[in-house]
């Protein structure tokens, strides 16, 4: 579905990503793990069309994706607030459909089954800033999602948000995958990625170096906890 093919990117003389690729099959979710300052965040704004590649390229159906054309067919959910906070959630979600081209009909519809989707219809009319840490991550997803795009990319969703927000947070997570939606997850929870996610990718020092199922990950360095596994794996760098 979506191939990262041979990216490097380069600020200077510093090499920030060398040489990467892996690829996300339509209906999965990947979780994309790795040490801080290990590469992940320049991979996603080249994925999403936000940084130029160096070099290599990004396809999608097997034909090379522009720069310009990747945020067509990819949401993206930052950490960061990515909303206005003094509008309502559904007069954000009307707003952020309608720069991607939604029209307001469509939008409007959108919008209600997105907030019901990822339990927020009873906040609809709420004013954004006054919404929960929880419930924000969860905006931050649905305005991602109005476009209706193919591939959803969510950026430590659970960052900073209570336990039990989490717990929420993970269950709309696995609905969002059901409705058929390719999901690249950046985490660093390790314990809700071996029950969610499909395949890992493991990035260290610019580079992939593993791309496989939790299982194998736990098989390949010979560990019982995904944990001790993910540490064996960073080590051997």
């Amino acid at each position: 579905m979506l191939e990262v093919r041979n990216i490097i990117k380069k600020f200077g003389d510093f090499t920030a990503l060398d040489n990467i690729s892996f690829n996300l099959k339509e209906g999965e979710l990947v979780s994309l793990l790795g040490t801080n300052g290990c590469g992940k965040t320049t991979t996603i704004k080249i994925i999403v069309g936000f940084q130029e590649e160096t070099s290599g390229s990004i396809k999608y159906g097997g034909k090379p994706m522009l720069q310009k054309q990747r945020s067509r067919v990819i949401g993206w959910a930052p950490q960061d607030d990515s909303f206005f906070g003094n509008l309502t959630l559904t007069e954000n979600l009307i707003y952020f459909g309608n720069l991607n081209d939604v029209e307001r009909k469509e939008a409007k519809q959108r919008a209600t089954e997105l907030l019901k989707l990822l339990k927020l219809n009873h906040k609809a009319k709420t004013l954004a800033k006054d919404l929960s840490g929880g419930m924000k991550r969860r905006l931050n997803m649905a305005i991602a999602m109005m476009h209706d795009p193919k591939i959803l990319i969510l950026d430590e969703p659970e960052a900073g948000v209570d336990p039990m927000s989490r717990v929420t947070l993970w269950e709309v997570v696995k609905e969002v995958k059901k409705k058929g939606t390719t999901i690249l997850l950046v985490t660093h929870n390790l314990i809700e990625t071996e029950s969610i996610a499909d395949r890992i990718i493991i990035m260290d020092a610019g580079k992939v170096i593993f791309e496989d199922t939790p299982k194998k990950l736990k098989l390949k360095y010979k560990q019982r906890n995904i944990e001790n596994a993910f540490k064996k794996a960073v080590e051997k760098r």
